[in-house]
């Protein structure tokens, strides 16, 4: 009878303590789901409040998921990550981000968001390389595309940037930022009919689409030699790019307005990518301007300068792309400075 009670007390302890940790797995259970309902709900109010620059709310958003319980979540390495991209930490920004996909390698904004980073440091090789993995997590994002093709025309690689941005065309029919970067890509390739028809494309839709213009007028130029048709198009001097710098400076040239053609070429002609064409061209403004003692001036300085392909001026050319691409480039987010 004692042997009968002790074997009912054992069985009766080993069955309490079996209830109590499947009681405290449940209990982990449940904490664990509402906690990743919790960082569900407040990454959408981050992600929204960063879209809109309204950080006051974000960094408020960001305090409600500071315990332990959230942190091995992966999307936790996410929103601090985005945090830090708006305050232009870079390297902190990297390094979550990373810790983000090491946990969920599939986490396609974090592989977004880190090829940005790469972008915004000028190193867009590594950007290149960041966003084709994330063109493989989610392959059918129009904007994914578009920065991956800008990728490739500012590293040079013609062919993949257009597979690239026709690629953003297919899911976007009427993106005219990929329309613009592609008819700049058909410019660098002697293409002109091509990035005609993609800029007619862009100034149909939208009329006032200044750098559109701006790209029309070189086309205009460069197929029918109309320096004053291609004037009509110039919108803002100062948002022109090095490319067009030279062709409206010729345009003004032609129609006699030396003064306008020297201020729009005098960049150009002091860079140290400035060809002898450049430097000619500028030197015959100053002297139609009688600028003798500037004309002087600038043949000394041409004079000193080292040959044009040098390490250096490639890397000033490097430098001015990537400015031009990061102006272009979709952003999720707003920086705060």
């Amino acid at each position: 009878m004692k042997k009968t009670q002790t074997f009912l007390l054992f069985f009766l302890l080993l069955f309490l303590s079996l209830v109590s940790i499947s009681a405290d797995a449940e209990d982990q259970e449940s904490i664990e789901i509402n906690a990743k309902i919790e960082i569900e709900k407040v990454s959408r109010n981050i992600i929204n409040a960063l879209r809109y620059g309204k950080f006051v709310l974000a960094d408020a958003e960001w305090k409600k998921i500071q315990t332990e319980v959230y942190k091995p979540f992966a999307e936790y390495d996410y929103l601090n990550g985005s945090l830090l991209y708006t305050r232009m930490e870079w390297q902190e920004a990297k390094e979550s981000l990373n810790k983000a996909l090491k946990k969920e390698p599939n986490h396609e904004a974090a592989s977004f968001l880190l090829g940005m980073i790469y972008a915004q440091e000028d190193s867009w090789a590594e950007a290149k390389e960041t966003w084709l993995e994330t063109n493989q997590i989610s392959p059918y994002n129009p904007f994914y595309h578009y920065n991956l093709g800008l990728s490739y025309y500012i590293l040079k690689d013609f062919q993949n940037a257009i597979s690239s941005l026709n690629k953003s065309l297919e899911y976007k029919a009427n993106y005219n930022e990929a329309k613009l970067i592609l008819a700049k890509t058909y410019l660098e390739l002697n293409q002109v009919e091509k990035a005609k028809n993609e800029l007619t494309s862009i100034l149909e839709q939208d009329p006032k689409h200044m750098l559109a213009s701006h790209l029309m007028g070189r086309v205009v130029y460069l197929m029918d030699k109309d320096p004053k048709k291609s004037l009509t198009y110039l919108k803002n001097p100062r948002a022109l790019g090095w490319r067009e710098k030279k062709v409206y400076a010729r345009c003004y040239f032609e129609m006699r307005k030396w003064r306008e053609a020297e201020n729009l070429l005098r960049p150009i002609a002091y860079s140290p990518f400035a060809d002898e064409y450049d430097q000619s061209f500028y030197l015959n403004l100053l002297l139609n301007l009688g600028f003798d003692e500037r004309a002087n001036d600038f043949f000394h300085f041409i004079q000193k300068q080292s040959q044009n392909e040098s390490k250096i001026a490639e890397a000033y050319r490097m430098l001015l792309s990537s400015r031009e691409g990061k102006d272009l480039l979709y952003h999720n987010f707003k920086l705060r400075y």
